[in-house]
């Protein structure tokens, strides 16, 4: 995996806490909180979905948007 791939993995998986951890930290409310981690988690299944149902086997593999 390329430090682009690696990066974009790092950072795609890094989004999905962001709701988790800015609510317990009382940055933002609760409600801000579920409705930003109920987008980013729809968003995440649309593209593994994506990627698992439609991609060619060896084009997912190289997909950094992926959980590792």
């Amino acid at each position: 995996m390329t430090r682009p791939e690696r990066v974009a993995l790092v950072g795609y998986n890094l989004v999905w806490w962001v709701p988790l951890v800015l609510p317990a930290l009382g940055v933002v409310s609760y409600r801000q909180g579920f409705v930003a981690f109920l987008v980013i988690t729809s968003l995440r299944a649309l593209i593994n979905s994506y990627r698992i149902n439609v991609m060619p086997v060896a084009t997912a593999e190289r997909l950094p948007l992926r959980q590792p």
